[in-house]
């Protein structure tokens, strides 16, 4: 969305996000958005105490928003083998917004 080229590096290192694989901890959404903001902030040349600032930001109004950071309640039925395929996605879908937004609104 924001035309940032990611190096394979940074999409692999973020292959165990979704809950800290699966232990329910912080939710990959969350930590996704933090790693982004970190990569974005250097491209707009901010300072690491002004990213630092925006990364608390954000996650105060993402547990604003959706009521926690932790994957294990937002998504209380945890990671059973028995759940359906994509259970995440309409959080997923909020998230994403919710991300995009917040950082459209700092670019200004």
């Amino acid at each position: 969305f924001f035309g940032i080229e990611l190096n394979p590096q940074v999409i692999d290192s973020a292959v165990g996000l979704h809950g800290a694989g699966g232990y329910g901890a912080q939710c990959g959404l969350v930590e996704g958005t933090l790693m982004f903001l970190g990569i974005w902030g250097k491209q707009k040349a901010l300072t690491e105490e002004r990213i630092i600032e925006l990364c608390k930001e954000f996650a105060q109004r993402f547990e604003e928003e959706f009521g926690s950071l932790q994957c294990r309640i937002l998504r209380p039925e945890g990671f059973k083998p028995d759940n359906p395929p994509h259970l995440c996605e309409p959080l997923t879908n909020r998230a994403i917004l919710f991300s995009i937004n917040f950082i459209k609104n700092k670019e200004k």
